[in-house]
């Protein structure tokens, strides 16, 4: 059974960078928000990029990405770094 995955973000330059470690994936622009929309045949691989959108929030700074394997969502946010 195929499964549709979308990953919002806050812009298409966002986007772009957690498209980067995805393979076959392009960013699309809607209303503002950066968008890729990609597709698996097994819900097991579906689920092996939310860990990698989590990576790429943190290690680009992203304000915000949210990851819709068919009805489970998640969010991630940057977290805030104290200064030393």
């Amino acid at each position: 059974m195929a499964v549709q995955v979308t990953i919002d973000a806050g812009s298409k330059a966002d986007a772009a960078l957690i498209a980067a470690d995805l393979p076959g994936s392009e960013p699309k622009s809607w209303r503002g928000y950066g968008v890729i929309r990609l597709r698996f045949r097994d819900p097991k691989q579906a689920r092996e990029i939310v860990p990698i959108v989590g990576e790429c929030v943190e290690r680009h700074e992203l304000a915000w990405a949210r990851v819709r394997i068919g009805d489970d969502e998640r969010m991630f946010r940057t977290r805030r770094r104290r200064a030393s």
